[in-house]
């Protein structure tokens, strides 16, 4: 048994500035996409979208220096957004056309827009900030008061319990006759 087969899993690792400066050099150089993929264990799609965002000029968008997390405007994302859905592009045409670093992000908008409207593109992302006035715990009841709670919830469960039992026997009898 071939113990070198893969399956069809691409593991790509990161790839730092200067290797994609190389793998550029040798595609402009005349090398294939699906060569150098397999040379430098990069997907061929990934090297085809650096090559295409350095033929429409966005050549800082294959930099990794220019990763960082960049806030887009709700104005923006509904621009983007309308955009698309009028001129019927592609995610990729989008990230060119606009200059956004990844398809994932304009898909991410158009799902959180059609799940929660314009709140979901307003909404930011990560934990939010922690309130600076504490919650107040409810004050601590007497043992004489807590008891009487405690039989108030415990006689409405009972209430409860006993009319789904009489349901459940209403329910079967009724499928009885039928």
């Amino acid at each position: 048994m071939d113990k070198n087969l893969t399956y069809g899993v691409f593991v790509m690792p990161k790839i730092n500035y200067e290797l994609k400066q190389q793998i550029i050099k040798e595609h402009f150089n005349g090398t294939g996409s699906t060569t150098l993929a397999k040379k430098y264990k990069v997907s061929n799609s990934v090297i085809l979208r650096w090559i295409n965002r350095i033929k429409n000029e966005n050549f800082g968008m294959v930099t990794s220096e220019n990763r960082h997390r960049i806030e887009y405007s709700i104005e923006f994302k509904i621009k983007v957004l309308s955009y698309k859905n009028s001129h019927n592009c592609t995610l990729s045409e989008l990230c060119n056309k606009f200059k956004i670093h990844s398809e994932s992000t304009i898909y991410f908008w158009q799902r959180q827009f059609d799940e929660l409207g314009i709140i979901g593109l307003s909404r930011k992302r990560g934990n939010p900030k922690m309130n600076k006035n504490k919650v107040t715990e409810q004050p601590k009841l007497s043992k004489d008061d807590e008891l009487k709670q405690l039989k108030e919830e415990n006689l409405m469960l009972r209430i409860q319990n006993e009319y789904l039992k009489k349901l459940k026997a209403l329910d079967q009898k009724q499928t009885k006759k039928k």
